[in-house]
């Protein structure tokens, strides 16, 4: 009998998926959005947007529902007519980005719903790049005041007069030489600005991404501004210019729920990411909001929110921003209540309030330690039924289900653009792997490495077919986890192209054995994410030992939030821990792995995303490590452990 372990990529079915939710997840509106009152729990608001808010679009008549779909130009002008024109605007995202010129006026409109399928962005057509930023550094703005005391009239070589702080009057300054634009379109570079008693509005599951954040007093990626019962909730913000979303001029009784705010290498300065109410001066009464299991994440700086004059429900919200600075900021005349948050031990500066009327810190939150804010004034209450989460369990669920990841879409043709071959196919050390479809344009070499206790030892070719590659584990004692005990999976691209890795996914099983351990972890520029630790996987045990009949594998994935980054990414795995030796004194140790699979957004220099899924087939059968169809679910690579390899 051979004892196998076995690596093999094949078909991870993405359509048709099932739903897949927090149990804290209501997938319905809740909080302020769902009453018209700041105190009264009997004034209840029907929030429904266009008449459905998840999808497939169900209940609203087929001639007000329109699906949009990108077509690699300015798509502007499509979407103000959908908005004008339909109660649901569905965004697709399966033929790549929406590309918008410059920030779209929602005004006076009531009872839609935006909601996105097969990982719709919105993404603003200008945005920063390397030469502005290193004009701007040249310039030495950020060693300009941003105080008040700085503003004074300076002239712009547009001609135009400006009174402002002395920072934001370098940076237009600089950013009109640089790119000659006297108009200054640039500072409209957001998605949506939503005004004039809009109401009634849902927008669900899209990924909204700015031109990167800059001091120019430009515009966010989504403004509130005076509308009401608004629901935004499943989406992610990125790189807003001045705010990823703000909520000003007495806007009212709005939610903001399972949604991610974030910035990349995009943005230089002024991460300031949600501003409740634009200034001191703002109306008491109004600004009423819910944000709720909402993750804060990479660069966000302040602004966490920072609101005024408003009643602010913080709960079961994360913090993850190493630059955090005044994250939770209550200011004048707002009320603040906040519960069952969770804020990383290295965000430094998580609090801060000047002229707050009342907060109430719960008992609830995690601080790592330090010291909590002392309550304010009466305690604040709100008028609807929820329930806090326990605050443990928020890092892992906002990582996993926060931001646009409802798996909202059904594409007749698999979204699999790029085809992947690992070179097992030989036994030679240095291959690069076979890869073709649109990531290949990208993509500069994939290649596999393995540890120093790890060597090819051969191959075994059944019925004409490649069936597995051998591969001798040289060290028969190792217990823990080494460089020296390692499969790497690496992927380079080519310069100009960015990749953001969304999902990485491979199975695995224990063939015939008790033993062995595995680690993984993926690793890229944004830093290193564990996927595993000391696992042990299912036994391939089952009656008949048939995977169909009784799966005999575990599969271990994990969803990434992080930036786009450049050059290498890898998945690397460990093989640990392998040593038995049975009553012939033969030591070896044996697992099965497959469905290695890599998904995310590839994106060329002029800002043009494509979502990619990398793994060997498409069409559900299995393939070994060569490429070839297998009749084994097992079948592809076989690491022989010890003294004596089997036949």
């Amino acid at each position: 009998m051979k004892y196998l372990l076995t690596l093999i990529t094949s078909f991870l079915t993405l359509n048709a998926v099932a739903q897949d939710l927090s149990t804290y997840d209501l997938n319905s509106p809740f909080g302020f959005c769902t009453v018209s009152s700041r105190t009264d729990a009997s004034s209840t608001y029907n929030i429904t947007g266009g008449g459905c808010y998840t999808y497939p679009i169900e209940g609203v008549s087929e001639s007000k529902v329109t699906t949009l779909t990108a077509t690699g130009n300015d798509m502007r002008g499509a979407i103000i007519t959908a908005i004008n024109s339909y109660d649901v605007i569905v965004f697709d995202g399966s033929k790549g980005d929406f590309i918008i010129s410059k920030s779209i006026d929602i005004e006076g409109v009531k009872n839609k719903t935006l909601i996105g399928i097969n990982n719709a962005r919105l993404c603003s057509k200008w945005y920063l790049t390397e030469d502005i930023r290193a004009a701007l550094d040249a310039a030495e703005v950020l060693k300009k005041s941003t105080d008040s005391n700085s503003k004074q009239a300076r002239t712009l070589p547009n001609g135009q007069s400006i009174t402002t702080e002395e920072r934001e009057f370098y940076t237009r300054k600089t950013i009109i030489e640089q790119t000659s634009d006297n108009s200054e379109n640039y500072r409209k570079a957001g998605i949506f600005t939503i005004s004039k008693n809009s109401e009634n509005i849902i927008i669900r599951n899209i990924t909204f991404q700015g031109p990167g954040s800059v001091d120019v007093g430009g515009y966010d990626l989504i403004s509130l501004v005076g509308v009401k019962h608004i629901w935004i909730d499943h989406c992610a913000f990125k790189d807003g210019m001045d705010g990823n979303l703000d909520i000003t001029n007495s806007a009212d009784f709005n939610t903001i729920s399972w949604c991610t705010f974030s910035y990349s290498e995009r943005s230089y300065d002024h991460m300031n990411t949600n501003l409740v109410g634009s200034s001191d001066s703002e109306a008491t009464g109004y600004l009423n909001t819910t944000f709720a299991f909402n993750w804060w994440g990479n660069g966000c700086r302040q602004r966490m929110p920072m609101a005024r004059a408003g009643k602010i429900h913080m709960l079961n919200n994360y913090y993850s921003t190493a630059s955090g600075n005044s994250c939770i900021n209550p200011r004048k005349n707002s009320e603040f209540l906040i519960e069952g948050n969770y804020i990383e031990d290295y965000v430094s500066s998580f609090y801060s309030q000047s002229g707050a009327t009342a907060v109430t810190w719960a008992s609830n939150n995690y601080t790592a330690g330090k010291n909590k804010p002392d309550n304010l004034g009466s305690t604040v209450t709100v008028p609807y039924t929820y329930t806090v989460a326990p605050y443990a369990d928020i890092p892992v669920t906002a990582k996993k289900y926060a931001g646009a990841k409802l798996k909202y879409g059904d594409v007749p043709e698999p979204t699999v653009n790029s085809y992947i071959t690992w070179p097992f196919n030989t036994g030679e050390e240095g291959q690069k792997a076979n890869l073709t479809g649109e990531a290949a344009n990208g993509i500069e070499s994939a290649t596999v490495t393995l540890g120093s206790e790890l060597a090819y030892n051969g191959k075994v070719t059944t019925s004409g077919q490649l069936d597995e590659t051998k591969i001798k584990q040289t060290n028969t004692s190792g217990t823990t986890p080494t460089e020296a005990n390692t499969i790497t999976f690496s992927i380079t691209l080519k310069s100009g192209y960015t990749l953001q890795v969304t999902h990485v996914e491979f199975t695995a099983t224990r063939i015939g054995t008790d033993k062995g351990k595995l680690d993984a972890k993926w690793i890229d520029a944004n830093g290193s994410t564990t996927i595993c630790t000391g696992a042990t996987p299912k036994r391939n045990n089952t009656p008949s030992g048939k995977p169909d009949e009784s799966p005999f594998y575990t599969t271990f994935d994990i969803d990434l939030d992080g930036n786009a980054t450049t050059g290498e990414s890898k998945l690397v795995i460990n093989l640990y821990d392998l040593s038995f030796v049975n009553e012939k004194g033969d030591q070896f140790k044996d697992y099965g792995f497959c469905n290695i699979s890599i998904e995310g957004v590839i994106t060329n220099s002029t800002g043009i995303s494509t979502p990619i899924t990398m793994r060997a087939s498409d069409n559900g059968a299995t393939y070994n490590l060569a490429g070839k169809k297998v009749d084994k679910y097992y079948r592809g690579i076989v690491i022989k452990n010890g003294r004596k390899v089997l036949q």
